[in-house]
């Protein structure tokens, strides 16, 4: 594949955009196509080999669970490793990243709470801008002098679209 340098476009007619929109519609259809084409043909690949999949998948778990229980069974045996050599594979443990968990009986709410009473350095408190409440008030008065006092602004932008459309375009080839 080769790279084109980027025309620059400048002074475009009414006559050039109607041409320019009516080859736009033919190559998004073509490519509709051809991408319906291409999911076809993988979906037909997919559905050839999907019960054999679900079988190997299987048969595979299976065999992970026996290789788990072997491992459970002689972790012992192995000493400080955490890894054993087999023939066809290496079988271990991993030691997962620390988390903090609770009791059950207990909610998220009520340890935060028991912490900021017994443990107040173990508390985050977050502040950030309520930028929704913002974006509300940017009709306001109010609104300036938060503008000019602290810096920010409230933009939108705007992004150029086009949209096919394939009913005319059909009509047209038939």
């Amino acid at each position: 594949m080769f790279r084109e340098k980027k025309r620059v476009i400048n002074n475009v007619d009414y006559d050039q955009a109607q041409e320019a929109s009516s080859r736009y519609a033919e190559v998004s259809a073509r490519l509709g196509f051809i991408e319906a084409q291409i999911n076809e043909r993988i979906n037909s690949i997919k559905d050839e080999f999907a019960d054999e999949i679900i079988h190997l998948t299987r048969e595979k778990e299976k065999q992970f669970e026996v290789l788990e229980v072997y491992a459970k069974e002689q972790k012992d045996n192995w000493g400080r490793r955490k890894s054993y050599d087999l023939l066809h594979s290496v079988i271990g443990f991993r030691t997962g990243t620390p988390r903090v968990t609770k009791d059950k009986m207990f909610t998220w709410d009520n340890i935060v709470d028991m912490v900021k009473e017994r443990f107040p350095s173990l508390i985050r408190v977050k502040c950030e801008l309520d930028k929704e409440a913002i974006i509300a008030m940017r009709d306001e008065k109010e609104f300036l002098e938060l503008q000019k006092q602290c810096y920010i602004d409230v933009e939108q932008g705007e992004s150029f679209f086009v949209e096919t459309k394939m009913l005319e375009l059909q009509r047209q080839r038939a």
